[in-house]
């Protein structure tokens, strides 16, 4: 008896280790792990950009030569520096445009001739030299052909039919000069409405200009720039339509008395450039070259502005001049005149001529 209770016990303690879990059980499964959240990727590292225009890797080694007929130390050779250095640090020193100035290569009547030919591949040209070869350009070699107050305005809005017009001589231009503003001057009296022209003999040069000199009542002459002082001197003319550019550094003030100012535009100038040598350039060059055009447009301003009032200073502390200011009443028959030339002009012009005349009309606000 007493065993099977001893075993009965026995029995009974199994179960309850049993019961108790005191056995080895399986391990509960581990949670499965949540989804790894991807890492961002990494963006791709951006090709650097430039601002320039152009892609400097592809910009060769060339020099090129621009002429001039103008003085080194005179306002429009420092100008056309500018666009010279430029080119160079445009560049980084790849591209190189030496000047040969004051004459020594072309005189500023053969510089159209001079880029055309490719004596050279930039040139100063001035518009009133050249009509009688691009004669739709001859809208703006008359006297006012533009007297606001926003040049460079004008400019842009005129660039795009003025390249057509120098494209069609297979020259292209690549910008305007500025040259300041026009004055009068003159031995006999002071200049301050066309009646005070009439019977005067008045230096100019180029076609219209003259034809703009003889609608004021005045009889044009053309002299050479070297021997301007000394043809009011003796008297062979009286008076002469020009910039401050020329009066001042010509010593024209110094012989004639009576100085009268305006807010009209010096004749215009542009810097070409032979169009072969234009054409042979990559397109990265020729975006190199439009951007240093740019540069020495907007410095030519600049320039200019800072040319016209030391010019005006030396002037002033001369003593020898009497100075006026035309009023806008007074300087717009000036204009009226100047403009009065264009149904004399149309016949000899092709459609991109007539557009310029629209084109400078509205510009000076004239029906």
């Amino acid at each position: 008896m007493k065993k099977l209770i001893t075993l009965i016990v026995a029995v009974l303690m199994v179960f309850t280790l049993a019961a108790c879990g005191g056995g080895a059980a399986d391990p509960a499964p581990a949670p499965a792990p949540e989804p790894a959240t991807p890492a961002p990727e990494t963006p791709a590292a951006e090709t650097p950009t430039s601002d320039l225009p152009y892609n400097l890797d592809n910009i060769n080694e060339q020099k090129f030569i621009l002429a001039h007929g103008m003085p080194e130390t005179g306002m429009t050779a420092i100008q056309y520096h500018e666009f010279c250095v430029a080119v160079e640090e445009l560049s980084a020193g790849k591209m190189i445009v030496e000047e040969r100035i004051g004459g020594t290569l072309l005189t500023d009547t053969e510089t159209l001739d001079g880029v055309m030919n490719g004596t050279a591949d930039f040139v100063h040209s001035m518009g009133s030299y050249v009509t009688g070869t691009v004669t739709d350009l001859s809208p703006l070699t008359i006297a006012g052909y533009y007297g606001g107050d926003n040049w460079q305005g004008f400019i842009d809005d005129t660039r795009s039919l003025v390249t057509d017009i120098y494209g069609e001589y297979g020259i292209r231009y690549m910008a305007a000069l500025n040259q300041g503003h026009s004055v009068i001057a003159c031995t006999e009296l002071q200049i301050k409405s066309p009646e005070d022209v009439k019977g005067l003999a008045f230096r100019a040069s180029g076609t219209w200009v003259s034809k703009t000199v003889e609608a004021w009542g005045g009889a044009a002459t053309t002299i050479g720039l070297a021997d301007l002082a000394d043809a009011f001197n003796k008297g062979v003319v009286q008076g002469v339509a020009t910039g401050l550019n020329i009066i001042v550094p010509f010593k024209i003030f110094e012989s004639a008395k009576y100085i009268t100012k305006t807010t009209m535009s010096e004749g215009f100038a542009a810097l070409l450039m032979n169009g072969e040598r234009w054409d042979s350039l990559n397109a990265d060059e020729q975006a190199l070259l439009n951007e240093a055009a740019l540069i020495f447009e907007a410095k030519s301003v600049e320039l200019a502005n800072g040319f016209m009032d030391s010019y005006m200073t030396e002037i002033k502390d001369s003593g020898r001049n009497e100075v006026y200011n035309l009023t806008a009443a007074e300087q717009q028959k000036f204009v009226e005149l100047a403009y009065g030339l264009y149904p004399q002009m149309e016949p000899e012009l092709g459609a991109k001529g007539i557009e310029l005349i629209g084109l400078l009309k509205k510009a000076n606000g004239i029906g």
